[in-house]
């Protein structure tokens, strides 16, 4: 994560902040592999990427949401 900010008389610096990866495990989202949230969350078609309506869900709530909630 960077974040920019202003510091005195117009000099800019970076903030940033650094997490771990489990070179094994990969990225998880809410606790979920990418594998799982595949397996779990809604696609446009099947067999397909999950749509981003689902994985925002996902993200901000905590939740797998039902297809009625990522079907617009």
């Amino acid at each position: 994560m960077v974040v920019g900010r202003r510091i005195i008389q117009d000099e800019s610096g970076l903030l940033w902040g650094t997490s771990l990866l489990d070179p094994e495990e990969g990225i998880r989202l809410r606790g979920l592999s990418i594998p799982e949230c595949q397996k779990v969350l809604s696609a446009a078609s099947t067999g397909g990427e999950p749509l981003p309506e689902g994985l925002l869900w996902l993200v901000l709530t905590g939740k797998v949401p039902r297809k009625t909630q990522v079907d617009i």
